[in-house]
């Protein structure tokens, strides 16, 4: 058996390992790799990212894999490594593109592989917030792959983003059909049927919404410490700091509803419109087209809180995104700036 037969076989059980969760065994075959084709092989560097990737690296992982990806292959699953990693985890979306788009030129990529990476140039053009092309890349995909939930999910989030909100339903509704259990797609779903005015059914799909993300959280077994009256006095005053930032016409907005902590939403707040995700949520009557807003309180969700954040510097920071996503989805304003510079 040749080195290069050696390497591949030991590499392919590696990221199998990986992929089944078996970190030990994917660890002790990347120290065998490295012992064989040295630690700056492509494919052992491919490896070594994935395995940093499955330990919860993801900032060493994205390292690696752009190495293995500037290093060369005819593997189009380096670059669509690469590519994934990056996008998930904000990270170089130049590098994520680039390496994305290395698989279109490949010749010998599968059908699959292509499909694969259109998908996530779509995702990567859309963070650019460049709604044409990733249509226009959602288009090329083979008509097979269309069928399946993350092209449907992916097409209907698009479709939103471009303001086609009655076509993003009716693809959101087939992936939520094709994967019932991917709160995210429920999560959309609700937003597009919000946004064409079927409250009841928005809510209805954030309810489920807020079931299966309750059932991860379950599931994971994490549990924060119990909430005290110091940890929601200091929450309330760090939001006061925060409002006291913001515009004068969006401070008189929210300026007189009492502000409350609690840690998760409860299914009757998401039931009368509350986002079953958001760190701040405004509970009352939305703006919507024939009746103006009326906010009766205000609660910052903990546990969404400490989920989000690395230290305590990043509360503030989080606060003020919250607060801007809420204002646009409860008083239905856009183009507003803000302190941060958002809009």
């Amino acid at each position: 058996m040749s080195s290069s037969q050696t390497i591949d076989d030991l590499v392919d059980r590696g990221l199998a390992a990986v992929e089944s969760d078996d970190l030990e065994s994917a660890t002790q075959i990347l120290e065998e790799a490295a012992k064989v084709a040295g630690e700056n092989h492509v494919r052992v560097l491919h490896l070594t990212g994935m395995l940093a990737w499955a330990e919860g690296r993801p900032e060493h992982a994205a390292g690696y894999l752009m190495q293995a990806a500037d290093a060369g292959s005819e593997d189009p699953n380096i670059y669509l490594d690469c590519a994934e990693c990056l996008l998930l985890h904000d990270q170089d979306l130049d590098e994520a593109e680039a390496a994305a788009r290395t698989v279109l030129r490949l010749e010998n990529a599968s059908q699959d592989a292509v499909d694969q990476a259109r998908l996530l140039l779509s995702q990567i053009r859309l963070a650019d917030e460049d709604s044409e092309e990733a249509l226009e890349l959602l288009d090329g995909i083979s008509e097979t792959r269309k069928k399946d939930p993350v092209y449907l999910s992916t097409y209907g989030f698009v479709l939103m983003n471009a303001g086609r909100d009655a076509e993003a339903v009716t693809a959101l509704r087939e992936a939520v059909a094709a994967d019932p259990d991917d709160p995210d797609v429920h999560y959309w779903l609700g937003q597009a049927l919000d946004s064409v005015g079927d409250f009841t059914a928005a809510r209805e799909s954030m309810l489920k919404v807020l079931e299966l993300d309750q059932a991860d959280h379950d599931e994971a077994g994490h549990e924060h410490d119990p909430l005290t009256n110091d940890i929601e006095e200091d929450l309330r005053g760090q939001f006061e700091g925060v409002l006291e930032e913001l515009p004068e016409p969006v401070l008189k907005l929210l300026a007189n509803a009492p502000i409350t902590v609690q840690a998760r939403p409860t299914a009757k707040q998401v039931a009368i419109g509350a986002d079953p995700r958001s760190v701040v949520t405004f509970i009352g009557r939305p703006q919507t087209h024939d009746g103006d807003a009326r906010l009766d309180g205000i609660i910052i969700m903990r546990d969404f809180l400490l989920d989000e954040i690395d230290d305590d510097d990043d509360i503030p920071e989080l606060m003020i995104v919250s607060i801007i996503d809420e204002l646009r989805r409860f008083f239905r304003l856009e183009g507003l700036e803000m302190s941060t510079g958002e809009e």
